[in-house]
């Protein structure tokens, strides 16, 4: 049960030294896991902390039962540390990058970043770009890192010869992320705080969305790469609402699968947040109803980028019918669409929606616009008064670089109409990317249409043309 904000406000922030709960064994890894609390400084106020004790311990639980290696760390509301392995080392992969932004902010001191050393922070933190770090980590080296480590009070941060290579914990994660704000110098605070509540879409497959259904803000970096052990997966973040401030870290190794891993992180935010609602619930009813789903809620990995939600299509403007960015499909659609993405993250790629469910009335503005235009011939080869689309069972789509959405070449852009767009139509890079993209989507009950190698119907066919808006208000019914 969340406490009100108010009832918070004598609650006692910061860190104090660490004591074990009556009971505990430890938590270094020869000792096994251990439950941790932090001595306060002064009294504090009676009112449950924020999460209460009951979601922290389901979370232990949940961490304790998972395949692999699993850490967890919270720091709550009050400054109170409760983990399962909170001091259980761990390769840090990429959640050491927030550690050299604030490391560069601090080592550039009052003056702000330059265009050219945005051009580095930004995509290192945003979309966890390696190549960035290592110029980043150039200029800091260990050095910087370790700075930053005692600043925080980072008690078992070891630096490895490289970012990627840093032997990390859960607790020393979680207490740097509570203290972020005051490692910054002031001026650059705000910038910090955007790069790290701005990360990718694709990079958002952990903690986030309960937060963000919970009311609160994120600011998080997370981790992944394989190991002799499996796949590794880390989270930190810090979050806040209404002056409600507390952390957390879940760091993961020898998971079977990247899912696997990811899915650990969820499972933990779940139990700290609670189960977010169906995004149909808070306002998509009448798609809901028409059996409808949004391809995100199956695989948030999917970047979506609607091509008739703007002007940036074949027509120049925005088709009737496309209010809000939503990517609906059938829902036996989206859930091999969400099996798609899973196979083609395994080689680092993934998929970007361009056009799903289409309502009717966009379909016949298309129509129309092949009449005025002069080109009547595109009606019934390249553009259906009646789609596919129309029941949510087609999909228009590409292939991308999975950490950080660039697109994979093609050989033509979305709605080049005409003989270049045929699938077989390309060479080289252009048709190894068409056809792994064919590939993948047949494996999972799709076929291509060869006129448009981004066209896809799914084997699942829906009596109705729908008309359906998205996201136009009153247009649709309640």
């Amino acid at each position: 049960m969340r406490p009100a904000a108010s009832h918070l406000r004598g609650a006692v922030a910061g860190l104090a030294a660490v004591v074990l709960l009556p009971g505990a064994t430890g938590d270094l890894p020869k000792a096994g896991p251990a439950r941790l609390a932090l001595a306060s400084a002064r009294p504090v106020a009676t009112v449950a902390p924020f999460p209460a004790r009951s979601r922290v311990a389901a979370a232990r639980r949940f961490v304790a039962r998972r395949a692999g290696s699993a850490s967890f760390a919270l720091v709550d509301s009050r400054g109170r540390v409760y983990g399962w392995a909170p001091r259980r080392a761990y390769v840090s992969a990429s959640v050491t990058k927030a550690m050299m932004l604030v490391a560069y902010l601090r080592h550039i001191g009052r003056r702000a970043p330059t265009a050219s050393e945005r051009a580095l922070l930004d995509p290192m933190i945003q979309s966890s770009d390696n190549d960035r770090a290592d110029s980043v980590y150039a200029r800091l080296g260990d050095a910087g890192l370790l700075r930053v480590a005692a600043r925080a009070h980072m008690r078992h941060f070891r630096a490895g010869g490289y970012w990627a290579s840093a032997s990390i914990t859960a607790i020393d994660q979680a207490r740097f992320f509570l203290k972020i704000d005051r490692l910054v110098p002031r001026r650059n605070r705000g910038y910090a705080r955007r790069l790290l509540s701005s990360i990718v879409a694709a990079q958002r497959w952990g903690f986030s969305r309960y937060a963000q259904r919970a009311g609160f803000r994120t600011f998080f970096k997370g981790g992944w790469r394989g190991t002799a052990s499996g796949r590794l997966v880390h989270e930190a973040a810090l979050f806040e609402q209404h002056g409600v401030r507390f952390a957390m870290a879940v760091l993961t190794d020898g998971s079977p699968t990247h899912e696997y891993g990811t899915a650990t992180l969820r499972g933990v935010a779940w139990r700290i947040f609670g189960r977010p609602r169906p995004r149909a619930a808070a306002g998509r009813p009448a798609l809901a109803r028409a059996g409808l789903e949004d391809v995100r809620e199956r695989a948030p990995g999917i970047r979506v980028d609607l091509a008739y939600g703007g002007r940036a299509n074949l027509t120049g403007r925005r088709l009737p019918g496309y209010c809000r960015p939503w990517a609906y499909l059938l829902r036996t659609a989206a859930h091999d669409l969400a099996a798609v993405q899973r196979l083609l993250r395994r080689h680092g790629h993934g998929l970007l929606v361009r056009d799903a469910y289409r309502p009717a009335r966009a379909s016949r503005a298309l129509v129309r616009w092949a009449v005025r235009s002069g080109r009547p011939e595109l009606v019934g080869t390249y553009i259906a008064r009646r789609s596919r689309h129309n029941t949510g069972s087609a999909v228009d789509l590409t292939l991308v670089r999975f950490r950080d959405g660039r697109r994979l070449r093609m050989g033509t852009g979305f709605d080049v109409l005409g003989p270049r767009a045929h699938t077989y139509a390309a060479r080289g890079r252009a048709l190894r990317n068409r056809l792994e993209l064919k590939r993948a989507m047949e494996r999972h009950g799709f076929s291509g249409y060869w006129r448009e190698w981004w066209h896809f119907e799914h084997r699942v066919q829906a009596p109705r043309h729908l008309d359906l808006t998205l996201g136009c208000g009153a247009a649709n019914p309640r």
